[in-house]
């Protein structure tokens, strides 16, 4: 069954209000579009702790990137 939704101009842009049944967790979702249609996904939360990608320092003597093993061989593009 098809629904409708209300639509409210803000400063900011547009709002949609949705039917209960259409709600999603969380106070963001993802926005793409798909032809005509603009689809609203929610995001899942991280699973990485707060802080956790700004306390990675390549720059360390410490940190050494592990051994990759062997390449397969570059092909040329010409």
């Amino acid at each position: 069954m098809t629904k409708t939704a209300e639509l409210l101009d803000t400063d900011k842009g547009q709002v949609v209000r949705l039917p209960d049944e259409f709600r999603m967790p969380g106070p963001r979702v993802s926005i793409r579009r798909d032809g005509h249609a603009v689809v609203l996904e929610p995001l899942k939360g991280s699973e990485w702790p707060p802080g956790f990608f700004d306390a990675i320092r390549i720059d360390d003597p410490a940190f050494q990137r592990p051994d990759q093993g062997e390449l397969p061989p570059v092909v040329a593009l010409d």
